[in-house]
């Protein structure tokens, strides 16, 4: 039943005021002349007008009257059944002390509060069960979706239940029904209670993250695949196998020694091909014989082309006869694809580099233009002073560089680091900034190289076959001399830094290297680098792989005209992956034209699951996917008319349950859906015996909630509207008639 009411009944006491000032207007009108009549008429319009204001200020509205809904007895009880339940924080998994729990405490509490219970099973679904099926059931869901729990609980009971208790570890992979799963809470206003079981530190995890690997290798030449491993847990984790397999076929097997603590570290296989050919190196790892270890991703593959590359020429120019020289060639004796070739400069009074080795190509010295010198693929400047390479020369590095694919690398001290270089063409190709001031460049104490995290995952400073590489790494030699650079550029990747000195934000970097344009730029800003191969506590085989790798790593700037690229996303089977498909500038070569190109992805059993033709003017780039059925080593490549492979990358598809990203118990999460519902969220060490939940749900029980009325504006319509718009416009015209306006 609706009762009539004003929300701001006071206006009341206006009523008399009202009467007073119509009265003082009437005497006002009856003053100037005018006839009974015409006063009554004016009086008539303003107290129909002044009243229909004063109703309208109460706020007349239509009230609905309070009623009482049922009493309500029933909980819904939702019990977590994802693998993360499976985790064992003690002697049981959490499911188990979950339902453990809920039978020797929840249960027989709401049932002397006479309170029913009606258990819910959730996982990335929702499914109401019995008691048998709850202790049956094991955690395996592979996604947690508390929230279309929540809203499946609610809506399949025939009127809104009590509270809704969550026995869980509050760790949540779906969110897209949280606001319909809080409205559903807030709208029957009925409390959420999380009960959080597991420990805040979470279970131990081993997990083989990704491998690494050179994408492209010469035949007989030694390289690594590492693989990335992740440990998690306080307590030490048990010593296991990790095994190398090629093409499917055991190649190789090591033992990881048990450790203590969480961390994250590198294992490396070293390997050497002599017949050119495409393979699939697989590190699986074998899990401890311990089952309080959870092991989410155990295998990951990379493929590695071993094929008879064209020959890789270097040119290295120095500013004069120097020890550098001499040791990178030795470095690079053992690999017959890289033809190094020397200029030098002889006379401090020019700036010709004259011939440090017999080369045909050289017989005219620095390269005058740049289809001689786009001959090379990678250009090392050593030692070299401001004055020592021509404007016309560096415009011609930077082109190589940035227009043609090709690499850079400078290396020297404080003299080649120097401050007259700033502004110039070859600052705005290196990744740094040259510093105002010629400072730190004089003998100093003696420094260790600092080598970053980032270097110790890269393919190109893998120089140990045994043993930890960063520790190979540390064992190099001292050096004195080095030179500051002002600041990095925005994009570099800093590689090497000083130890304990400190330059642009904080870090002296001295190794960075950036991509420019097609190419690869870097410095080392380390003097008498060679140093390292003469020391005697060094391995001359650490100092000649690292220069193979790094130029190697500089020559594959610009090799290919055209580049895949995988797109930020979650790499999991039964989704697409997503890749971009880049065709590259083609500098001086005329009217770019509209090329034809196939883009195929074949699996690791040359099984072909896409294949699409694509077309891509120069500087373009396409939008291509495929969609992954099952995970596995996919390989993508890109072949012109012609069947040619131009672009080809591999990705690695492993089906990882997101269960297990995060371990530790979540409660900040219920705390949330608690917050939201007034409810509680407690952890279950905190909750034995349950006495002031159970006590606060029987009075929540015993006294139910009435419905709030609900109140409805009145008489506020159009109607209203047109009539005190008429008093007014009726008022206007009677005035103006009657001479009064």
């Amino acid at each position: 039943m609706n009762d009539f009411a004003f929300e701001v009944p006071l206006i009341g006491w206006l009523v008399p005021l009202l009467a007073a000032v119509l009265f003082l207007l009437a005497w006002s009108f009856k003053r100037r002349g005018l006839a009974r009549s015409q006063v009554t008429a004016l009086v008539l319009l303003r107290v129909v007008g002044f009243a229909l204001l004063l109703f309208l200020a109460a706020r007349p509205v239509w009230v609905e009257s309070a009623t009482e809904r049922p009493r309500r007895d029933e909980v819904i009880l939702l019990v977590d059944r994802s693998e993360s339940m499976s985790l064992r924080d003690h002697q049981k998994s959490r499911y188990r002390e979950a339902v453990e729990f809920a039978r020797d405490v929840l249960l027989p509490e709401l049932k002397a509060a006479k309170l029913r219970v009606k258990p819910v099973l959730f996982a990335e679904d929702a499914k109401v069960v019995n008691g048998k099926q709850l202790a049956a059931a094991e955690p395996n869901g592979r996604q947690t979706n508390l929230a279309r729990a929540i809203v499946r609980s609610v809506v399949q009971s025939a009127r809104p239940p009590l509270a809704v208790i969550a026995l869980t570890d509050g760790v949540v992979t779906q969110r897209a029904d949280n606001p319909r799963a809080v409205s559903a809470l807030v709208e029957n206003q009925i409390p959420f209670v999380g009960i959080g079981f597991g420990s805040e530190t979470g279970t131990r995890l081993l997990s083989l993250e990704q491998v690494t690997a050179p994408s492209v290798v010469a035949p007989n030449e030694k390289f690594q695949i590492s693989a990335q491993l992740r440990a998690t847990g306080t307590t030490e984790m048990p010593g296991f196998d990790l095994v190398l397999l090629r093409d499917g076929q055991l190649v190789e097997r090591k033992r990881v020694p048990p450790a203590s603590g969480a961390r994250i570290w590198q294992v490396s296989f070293s390997r050497t091909e002599s017949v050119p050919k495409p393979y699939t190196y697989s590190v699986r790892l074998l899990p401890p014989n311990d089952s309080s270890v959870r092991c989410p991703k155990n295998e990951s593959s990379v493929a590695v082309r071993v094929t008879d590359e064209r020959e890789l020429r270097v040119l290295y120019l120095q500013g004069g006869l120097t020890w550098d020289y001499k040791f990178i060639r030795l470095a690079l004796v053992g690999d017959p694809s890289i033809r190094l070739s020397g200029l030098s400069r002889m006379a401090s009074d020019s700036s010709f580099f004259q011939n440090v080795e017999n080369d045909a190509d050289l017989v005219g010295g620095f390269p005058s233009t740049i289809e001689d010198l786009v001959s090379f693929r990678v250009v090392v400047l050593s030692n070299l002073k401001p004055g020592d390479l021509t404007r016309s020369q560096q415009k011609l590095l930077a082109s190589f560089c940035g227009e043609y694919g090709g690499g850079v690398l400078m290396i020297g001290g404080a003299s080649t680091f120097n401050a007259t270089w700033q502004d110039s063409q070859l600052e705005q190709l290196l990744p740094v900034r040259f510093s105002p001031l010629s400072r730190r460049g004089s003998q100093g104490a003696p420094f260790r190289l600092k080598i970053v995290d980032a270097a110790i995952r890269s393919p190109v400073f893998q120089i140990s076959d045994v043993g930890d590489n960063r520790a190979a790494w540390n064992s190099l030699p001292t050096f004195s001399h080095y030179a500051a650079v002002d600041s990095i550029k925005p994009g570099a990747q800093v590689w090497i830094e000083h130890p304990t000195a400190s330059g642009d934000g904080g870090r002296a970097p001295l190794m960075v290297t950036q991509r420019f344009g097609r190419g690869i730029a870097g410095v080392i800003c380390v003097q008498n680098f060679w140093r390292w191969r003469l020391a005697k506590q060094s391995n001359t085989e650490h100092f000649d792989r690292f220069w193979r790798q790094l130029l190697r790593h500089l020559s594959d700037g610009g090799g290919d005209s055209l580049l895949i690229h995988l797109k930020d996303q979650q790499l999991r089977p039964n989704a697409d992956i997503h890749f971009v498909v880049e065709r590259r500038l083609d500098q001086g070569r005329g009217v770019a034209r509209k090329e034809q190109y196939v883009f195929r992805v074949i699996d690791q059993n040359d099984k072909t699951i896409t294949e699409q033709n694509i077309e891509l003017l120069s500087g373009q780039t396409a939008d291509v996917k495929f969609r992954c059925e099952t995970p596995g080593l996919f390989s993508a490549t890109v072949s012109n008319r012609q069947g040619n492979v131009q672009a080809r990358r591999s990705v690695d598809i492993q089906d990882v349950a997101d269960e297990f990203v995060h371990t530790g118990r979540n409660m900040e999460n219920l705390r949330q859906w608690a917050n939201l519902s007034g409810g509680v969220a407690l952890k279950v060490e905190e909750c034995r015996g349950l006495d002031k939940l159970i006590d606060q749900l029987k009075i929540d029980s015993h006294a139910p909630p009435r419905q709030r009325p609900r109140s409805v504006p009145a008489v506020i319509n159009g109607w209203t509207m047109l009539l005190l718009f008429g008093c007014l416009c009726t008022e206007w015209v009677l005035r103006k008639r009657w001479g009064l306006a």
